[in-house]
């Protein structure tokens, strides 16, 4: 009897313990699937190299970037819209541009012959996504290529691992040390306050996240200036955009009433040349039968030749001021397109000199940091745990990541090791600043 009561309970905390388990690995299972994306979600980027074959046909085994207008380009296929589709989708519009179509193959013998291709026969996929950046305190920041089910612990390990306090050679002078950070971070700071102006330029609705950019080489300066001056160039640019749009508003304005007055002028000649037409006509008539001379019909068709010329030279001016229309009207329509373009292409460069500034900064701030120069604060609460932000579509995360933490393709993990650096004043520096020393992190 006492072991017959003591066998359900037994059960029951095998039961609770089981059930604990399941709740946790659904815990984590959840957690996981938070922060990642599967395949068939992935969105497709400026950057992504997508492959696509036919089955039988090897020379159609092909791959092709997406470019920064989000275009995807395939020989027989032509140009698709991929940016912002599912790896699914683009395979779709693939699969549709190429299903039931002839495509030529190539026998073992050299000859060509005509193939017709079904949909499952085709396939695409994503050959190599966009890179990530790892920036912060590693070893090596900068861009690593990135794998699916990349975490930020593999991130970290690709760039080196955590940066350690770096040791400065002898001699080296502060005020230098100094003036590199200044100039690094006018720099950065212009190169990157000009990327958020061609993005707001282009539609897109982002802030300047302030509040995480280094500080300032002196407390006089501030980002509202430069990001102000940016403000100011663009609305200079959109004022000559408009000013443009206005010169062929006006200038197609005109040629319509020019037109309106030679229709008004082309309907009074053809009433005219009708007249003289008419009046010809009834001479001829009076001739033959005497009443007219040779001389007074020749007048008569002088007359009628002269109204036919005239119409004719008024129709050729308004055919020539519809041709002109149409001209500036294209013209028109090609002065928005020039400026996104344009405003793409300068765009793109602009990311790649603030990628350069910003890595530039970062070396900067490292050496000031090593030397001591700059004064070191610890996080709230006193940990010195290595923080990571994750900045995904230029928008910083809500909550700092973790090493377990599944990245996306672009992103940018910025990393710290416990410790920031508080606003720098260039006007404290001296020539009888103490000599260097090495600066430890906090432990």
């Amino acid at each position: 009897m006492r072991l017959e009561r003591k066998q359900p309970i037994a059960s029951r905390r095998r039961s609770r313990h089981q059930m604990t388990l399941c709740i946790a690995a659904a815990a984590l299972s959840a957690a996981m699937a938070a922060n990642s994306v599967s395949a068939d979600e992935y969105r497709l980027q400026a950057g992504d190299v997508v492959g696509m074959s036919v089955a039988g046909l090897p020379d159609m085994n092909l791959r092709s970037e997406i470019q920064i207008d989000g275009s995807l380009s395939f020989p027989l296929v032509g140009v698709l819209a991929a940016a912002g589709l599912t790896v699914a989708e683009t395979r779709s519009q693939i699969q549709m541009a190429l299903a039931t179509r002839l495509l030529p193959a190539y026998l073992p013998d050299g000859r060509e012959v005509m193939r017709m291709v079904e949909r499952d026969q085709i396939s695409a996929s994503v050959m190599e996504y966009r890179p990530i950046f790892v920036s912060g305190d590693v070893a090596q920041p900068g861009e690593l290529r990135f794998r699916p089910g990349m975490t930020a612990r593999q991130a970290i390990a690709g760039a080196g691992g955590l940066a350690p306090v770096a040791i400065l050679a002898p001699g080296e002078n502060p005020i230098d040390l100094r003036t590199d950070y200044a100039g690094a971070w006018y720099a950065a700071t212009a190169a990157s306050a000009k990327v958020w102006r061609l993005r707001r330029a282009l539609g897109e609705d982002t802030d300047f996240n302030s509040r995480t950019w280094p500080p300032a080489p002196r407390q006089e300066v501030s980002l509202d200036e430069i990001l102000r001056a940016e403000t100011r160039l663009q609305d200079m640019l959109t004022q000559s955009l408009v000013r443009e749009r206005a010169f062929f508003e006006r200038a197609l304005n005109q040629i319509d009433d020019q037109s309106a007055v030679l229709r008004n002028l082309l309907e009074v000649e053809e009433a005219s040349e009708l007249i003289d037409a008419d009046a010809y006509a009834a001479a001829t008539a009076a001739s033959m039968k005497g009443i007219y001379t040779q001389a007074r019909l020749a007048d008569m068709r002088a007359a009628a030749l002269i109204s036919s010329t005239r119409r004719l030279q008024t129709e050729a001016r308004l055919m020539e001021l519809e041709r002109r229309r149409t001209e500036i009207a294209r013209d028109q329509e090609r002065l928005d397109d020039k400026m996104r373009s344009d405003q793409l292409a300068e765009l793109q460069e602009a990311q790649v000199i603030e990628g350069r500034e910003l890595a530039r900064l970062s070396g900067a701030e490292e050496k000031l940091r090593s030397a001591g120069l700059a004064p070191l604060r610890q996080p709230s609460g006193g940990t010195d745990a290595t923080a990571m932000w994750i900045i995904r579509g230029g928008t910083r995360g809500p909550n700092a990541a973790s090493y377990d933490t599944i990245i996306q393709p672009g992103d940018v993990i910025e990393v710290t090791q416990g410790f920031e650096l508080l606003p720098l004043n260039l006007s404290e520096v001296s020539s009888d600043d103490p000599p260097l020393r090495t600066a430890e992190a906090p432990r």
